[in-house]
């Protein structure tokens, strides 16, 4: 892209500032028939691919919305199964994953036996407890093996007074030291060792098709080992070769990395749109960040459930009853970790804490010991103020504390080993509740928590809540009050029924009117996602399309607090982040973002008219046009260019 051209678009759009509407646009002035389709496929799906808005209009706009509303109706891309296949973790259980993925390669950890594993417990006393003689003489009895391994684990401080001793102890950690990385090079070599000077030359300097081949003569071990010494850059040419690596290294990062891709694949490739949309949607609703600190071992759980909690918790129940999602949520090991419940316990019950048969295969003892210090009021507060009823749904403080004590005992069996949800009764506040006016009776057990679950679902604010939240996502970030209360009766008259609700919606004249129409703004994910829809583009690797979208201001599944991201347009539009939007466009036209393959031989020959309606799906708004014509003027452009200049607009940044 030319400067001028760039700064041309540049300042389109820093003066783009979207509100709920654009200006003059009404509620109650209808889109036309042409609008209508592409309003439903840019709310529907993450953005037109090349032929979506024809198969819309071949079909007529109703059939297609009920079939998005019936995602079981809908053959499945076998494209995607094969971009998802080898993502194994989104297919694990948790325990599976925690035992395969270690938080660092078991292979490269050296453990140092303890004094008590080498010596006798009188020998202990006397090396640790012992005069400089006795010391001495302990040490100077032991065989010259067990010597070097006593001498590495003794602490310094133990040394004192006795030189030769120290500088003993000193030569004998050198010379373990040397063996450990001679143990590492054994495990993981360097390229070096490994291939020839020309093979290094392949593999540094080739292209991934030479890549490939190169590897595709290597048995699975040396593969591995290729893998685990190539740097990252060089193993982006090569999707499999690049996980191999990962989780020969770092296995958690593999996890991570999985998680993330298969939501862009997802993304980009599935047919069932409005199933992905509400995915993400009811995650950022749920949220529960993959990076959070639980002081259990090994660290890292939380990454390890998240596959489990997107794919058992939310996914499964998007177009059912919002009561079911709700339980299901709140019953999911990562939401009672990454909220604590999972250590919420009676004060009540600290004096006599007994575990009975919930510490299977742990010390569980010692995790409550160091972590339960009673009550813990966040689920009880987010549940009800992101989750359920709203900040202003109508709760106190002594509702909230309430609800905390209905979920005590809401917790995790061996959160190490193999995470699940499981009723502790020696945790649970037994005495009597009141919840939003309405009395638990004592002595419940886990039905407290099931009836507060029935209580927030079926409350007059859960269901205005709701009903605006998706409204904000899906109509416009101040959605009519008219729209929100029709479909809060709905969810109110069918027990929150989620496909109802949608259904009231998308067939409402609010969501096909002009003040819905680019009224929203994309988030960094949905930009991202639909400019590589919108070019027809294969991605063969999406590990580089999640790192744009973290550098965008939204990485996956890194929301640290529970609000989850936004779902107006504000929180995505400072002046760094639409110059990143235009120096990702630059660079997806360009063919330069690693893993993402765009043919453009489908806008070349066209004018920049011709290509602004094949990316946005209609003709360019005036702004646009006018941006496109000056930033043009006197250049001789190229498709590539005209469509990052297209990608970069204010029509492509709203949907």
């Amino acid at each position: 892209m030319t400067r001028l051209a760039l700064a041309v678009v540049a300042a389109a759009l820093l003066t783009f500032v979207p509100g709920g509407t654009k200006a003059g646009g009404r509620f109650d002035t209808k889109l036309s028939k042409d609008q209508q389709i592409l309003q439903a496929v840019n709310r529907l799906t993450f953005g037109p691919r090349p032929g979506d808005v024809e198969e819309v209009r071949r079909l007529g706009v109703d059939k297609w919305v009920d079939l998005q509303l019936h995602p079981e109706r809908v053959p499945e891309n076998p494209v995607l199964d094969e971009k998802l296949k080898p993502l194994e973790t989104l297919r694990m259980e948790p325990g599976e994953i925690i035992a395969a993925y270690p938080q660092n390669n078991p292979a490269l950890m050296f453990r140092f036996a303890p004094l008590n594993e080498l010596l006798s417990q009188d020998q202990v006393r006397r090396v640790l407890n012992g005069t400089a003689e006795q010391r001495q003489a302990a040490i100077a009895a032991l065989d010259p093996d067990k010597r070097k391994q006593v001498l590495v684990v003794i602490p310094p401080q133990q040394f004192e007074g006795l030189p030769e001793l120290h500088k003993e102890a000193e030569m004998a950690r050198q010379e373990q030291q040397a063996e450990r990385q001679k143990q590492i090079r054994k495990l993981m070599p360097p390229l070096n060792d490994l291939l020839t000077p020309d093979e290094i030359r392949t593999v540094m300097q080739g292209s991934s098709e030479q890549v490939e081949e190169f590897l595709s003569f290597q048995d699975p071990a040396k593969r591995l080992q290729i893998a685990a010494a190539l740097p990252p850059q060089r193993l982006a040419l090569v999707p499999e070769l690049r996980r191999m690596g990962l989780k020969s290294r770092q296995p958690q990062q593999a996890v991570s990395g999985d998680l993330k891709e298969g939501k862009v694949f997802r993304a980009l490739y599935s047919n069932r749109q409005l199933e992905e949309v509400l995915v993400d949607f009811w995650f950022n609703h749920f949220n529960v960040f993959e990076n959070k600190n639980v002081q259990i071992q090994p660290q890292g759980v939380e990454r390890m459930l998240l596959a489990s909690y997107e794919r058992d918790a939310i996914r499964p129940h998007v177009l059912g009853k919002f009561k079911d999602l709700l339980l299901a949520t709140a019953r999911h090991p990562a939401m009672l970790l990454y909220l604590d419940n999972w250590e919420s316990i009676s004060p009540n019950a600290l004096d006599s804490l007994q575990v009975g048969p919930f510490a299977a295969g742990q010390n569980f003892s010692q995790i409550f010991s160091r972590q339960a210090h009673g009550l813990n009021e966040n689920y009880g507060r987010e549940v009800m103020e992101l989750h359920t009823l709203g900040v202003d749904g109508g709760y106190t403080q002594a509702d909230v504390i309430a609800v905390a004590r209905c979920f005590t005992g809401w917790t995790i069996r061996t959160p190490t080993t193999k995470p699940e949800f499981v009723f502790a009764s020696f945790m649970h506040d037994t005495g009597e509740k009141v919840v939003l006016g309405h009395t638990i009776a004592a002595g419940g057990g886990e039905q407290d928590g099931l009836q507060a679950i029935d209580i927030l679902a079926r409350h007059l604010s859960t269901a205005k809540f709701i009903s605006r939240k998706l409204a904000e996502r899906f109509v416009a970030d101040d959605p009519p009050q008219s729209l929100v209360d029709s479909m809060a009766q709905t969810f109110t008259k069918t027990d929150g029924d989620l496909r109802a609700v949608l259904q009231t919606m998308f067939t409402s004249p609010e969501f096909f009117s002009e003040g819905a129409w680019d009224a929203k703004v994309k988030s960094p994910f949905e930009m991202v996602v639909s400019a590589v829809r919108a070019l027809g583009g294969e991605t063969t690797d999406a590990f580089t399309l999640a790192q744009k979208i973290a550098d965008l201001g939204e990485p996956l599944y890194g929301k640290l607090e529970p609000t989850g991201y936004p779902e107006t347009g504000e929180g995505w539009l400072s002046t760094a982040n639409l110059l990143g939007r235009m120096n990702f466009a630059t660079a997806l036209a360009s063919g330069q973002v690693a893993g993402v393959k765009v043919d453009s031989s489908r806008l070349e020959g066209k004018d920049a008219a011709a290509i602004a309606r094949e990316v946005l799906g209609r003709p360019a708004s005036d702004q646009t046009a006018a941006a496109l014509a000056k930033g043009l003027e006197g250049k001789e452009s190229t498709a590539r260019m005209v469509a990052s200049l297209v990608l970069s607009s204010p029509d492509f940044q709203r949907r």
